[in-house]
């Protein structure tokens, strides 16, 4: 399922995704799953490293899927994720319409160039649950598991208020 979460993402951004909007996009992606269904989508240990969600195995996929689906391409210190020579669109993907919706609204909210698009993308990513359980007890090099149930935990307690 990363695979083809990377993918809906690249695609539908047409290639104009950063590493750093990719990342949380996915993070966003298991966040929501696990907030409405109490399930991820995907198998990620998700941690808490150098100030965002993170894991290697999303550095590991888009490795494989390097000029194929997907091409990196160092821009300074930004990554931008691009349309590779194998790539195609969204719907070869053949993904469930509800799991579409919600990928396709964290796009809309969050996608897009300019420093003032990813702050807030940023900003929104560390203020939930999982987020604020860790980011101010631990430093920024240690890998720290995130659970992603507290969002969950989070809306619960809220609807039941």
């Amino acid at each position: 399922m990363l695979e083809k979460l990377i993918k809906y993402f690249v695609y539908a951004t047409k290639g104009y995704i950063t590493k750093t909007q990719l990342i949380k996009f996915l993070y966003l992606a298991d966040l929501y799953s696990v907030k409405w269904t109490a399930k991820q989508l995907t198998h990620l240990d998700w941690r808490y490293y150098y100030y965002g969600p993170w894991n290697e195995d999303i550095d590991n996929t888009l490795n494989q899927m390097d000029g194929k689906e997907i091409s990196q391409e160092s821009q300074g210190d930004t990554i931008l994720i691009k349309l590779g020579a194998q790539a195609g669109n969204v719907d070869d993907l053949e993904l469930p319409v509800s799991l579409t919706l919600v990928l396709d609204n964290i796009r809309r909210e969050w996608a897009g160039a300019g420093q003032d698009k990813l702050t807030q993308l940023l900003e929104y990513v560390y203020n939930t649950a999982p987020m604020m359980e860790v980011k101010d007890t631990y430093r920024p090099e240690e890998k720290v598991k995130l659970n992603l149930q507290a969002e969950r935990d989070r809306l619960i307690n809220e609807l039941g208020n």
